[in-house]
């Protein structure tokens, strides 16, 4: 089978403009950098579609039902009662238990789980289904197309599962078997905000797709009056379609809450958030006797995404680990030609005095700064509402002033605002440096220099190196230890660093303030005047600590670690170590 071939004739027939499908497949080794997916790890697929490749696994996979239905894992124990009482899928949990145990999950055998466009594919032979994104029209063609040689009545099959039981396990289950059904999915509720109104998915095993690739253009997907028809509504309707911005913005704030740009997907799940709170939410916000229906939200959320590129002013929804709406956050009033903008939001009371908010602000703030050179950010709150003062406060904004009469409320009533704002460099001296690391460092070293600290402090029982100096071609880090360590020992602490270091673990970074970091990290060597926002960097879930340096986004992008020479002071009892990537 050849992939181009198939992509002619996929192209022929459905449109020169149809999405192309995409084809999954597990291997030892990952094939690209991800990062961890909290929530469900469908929300990815939109880098996917977009021709990025995707590698996930255990630890990448936020989802704990992701992680079983893919085989990583085993079931969660709170799974069936989630499925049941949470998410009202199933009436009680004994049927979730008999439902799991009538599939038999297949565990995974490799570590690895891909996804990628089939135009990035060297070859079929690795896949074990290609998924296509289908609108109605797209899946009547591949519907019939699936019966063109078959009588069976269970050809298509639809079984009603979460996405990543629907598209992964019923295909791995069905290819593994050299079985012939192929599978319609995205019924589930938790999956359908990550991709349009219109599609649903279909999945072909490649048992089955080996023998639909020599079909196709026998079937009347070619040289048919009846499917010209629709290959031309289909053409049509992309043309109607008006793009919408979306930048496939997502930030991980704390394991529980997550920030993900929103879509016009989400305007049912924003508007009953909203709808269900109205009373608490309309004292401060008046556009809320504005909102009556999901189509209003709709309706804003499409002039949102349709401006052009360049004015567009990415808004966040905030989600918890049940794909549940918290909040909402996001830049408007912008002005790009100086470089500012102002953030908005708002929180559901259950989560308010938590830190959520703030957290969203700070991680925000970050962005804007570094991805879109952003000056001056400005923060407007109502005198009264003092909640949402506090957030500007905490993050070091700076009160220019007050406008009276500043808005309308729903009462009534005008309300006096404050006005806070910071500059770009006012955010900047906030992420301080904890350490000795006063240049900009070769970003592998510096990650390689987090992974040694933590590999010492779990051999030896030390702290972190008492001074450090790293360079492109070869570093150097001292500690403090009870007694020179040996060269059985040495290896051993090579070994493990590069054992960490080929889990290709991604390296993320979180801001937090000082006194949530009590007790979490050491904070003697802070500066008397550090500032109140410290930087965490994070290597997977192996080490973490404060820093302001420059890193890896994987570990992957390091190499291989090596120790090419070491020394041993006995009186100071300290123990210099000299290394390498190559």
């Amino acid at each position: 089978m050849d992939i181009d071939t198939f992509i002619n004739n996929y192209r022929e027939a459905f449109g020169q403009q149809t999405e192309l499908p995409i084809a999954f497949w597990y291997s030892d080794r990952p094939e690209a950098p991800t990062e961890k997916v909290s929530g469900c790890f469908f929300k990815s697929m939109a880098q996917v579609r977009s021709g990025k490749t995707i590698s996930l696994n255990a630890e990448t996979i936020g989802c704990g039902g992701g992680k079983f239905y893919t085989g990583f894992t085993d079931m969660p124990e709170h799974v069936p009662g989630f499925v049941s009482l949470k998410e009202k899928y199933k009436k009680t949990p004994e049927m979730v238990v008999d439902f799991i145990q009538e599939i038999q999950v297949p565990k995974a055998e490799k570590a690895w789980l891909h996804f990628t466009r089939i135009d990035n594919l060297v070859s079929f032979d690795k896949a074990e289904g290609i998924l296509f994104l289908a609108t109605p029209d797209v899946l009547a063609g591949l519907t019939t197309w699936a019966f063109f040689d078959s009588n069976a009545f269970d050809m298509v099959s639809a079984p009603f599962g979460s996405g990543c039981c629907s598209v992964v396990t019923q295909t791995v289950l069905e290819n593994r078997k050299q079985g012939k059904r192929t599978f319609i999915g995205f019924f589930d509720p938790s999956v359908r905000p990550y991709f349009e109104a219109d599609l649903l998915s279909f999945t072909i095993p490649m048992s089955r797709f080996k023998e639909m690739y020599h079909t196709m253009r026998e079937s009347c997907l070619f040289d048919t009056r009846a499917w010209d028809k629709i290959k031309d509504r289909i053409q049509n309707a992309r043309k109607e379609t008006t793009p919408f911005n979306h930048l496939n913005i997502s930030f991980e704030i704390r394991p529980d809450i997550s920030l993900r740009e929103v879509t016009i997907e989400d305007a049912t799940a924003i508007y009953h958030a909203i709808d269900t709170h109205r009373d608490y939410m309309r004292t401060w916000l008046p556009f809320v006797d504005n909102l009556k229906s999901a189509a209003d939200e709709e309706s804003f959320l499409k002039g949102v995404l349709s401006v052009p590129a360049d004015s567009y002013e990415p808004i966040f929804g905030i989600w918890n680990k049940q794909n549940e709406i918290c909040g909402l956050v996001g830049f408007h009033f912008s002005d790009f030609a100086n470089h500012r903008t102002e953030i908005g939001y708002w929180l559901l009371p259950e989560y308010q005095h938590q830190g959520i908010m703030t957290a969203c602000v700070r991680r925000l703030c970050q962005w804007a700064v570094e991805a879109k050179d952003i000056k001056r950010i400005q923060i407007r709150c109502a005198t009264g509402n003092t909640a949402s003062n506090g957030i500007p406060v905490r993050l070091g904004f700076r009160l220019e002033g007050t406008e009276r009469a500043g808005e309308l409320l729903a009462s009534g009533e005008y309300a006096d605002i404050h006005v806070y704002s910071i500059l770009k460099e006012e955010l900047m001296e906030q992420q301080i440096q904890l350490n000795e690391h006063n240049k900009q460092e070769y970003p592998p070293m510096h990650t390689t220099e987090h992974i040694v600290n933590q590999t010492m402090i779990r051999l030896f029982g030390c702290g972190r190196s008492v001074s450090a100096h790293i360079e492109r071609k070869k570093s150097k880090l001292d500690y403090r230890l009870n007694a020179c360590p040996t060269e059985e020992q040495i290896k051993s602490l090579e070994e493990a660093v590069n054992e960490v270091i080929a889990r290709h673990l991604p390296v993320t970074t979180e801001f937090i303030t000082q006194e949530e970091a009590k007790g979490r990290f050491d904070l003697e060597r802070l500066p008397e005047d550090a500032s109140e926002t410290v930087r965490v960097v994070k290597v997977g879930d192996y080490d973490e600590c404060l820093c302001i340096g420059t890193h890896v986004a994987n570990t992957s992008e390091i190499g291989t670690f090596k120790i090419i020479s070491h020394d041993w002071d006995e009186e100071s009892k300290r123990w210099r170590m000299r290394f390498k990537l190559v």
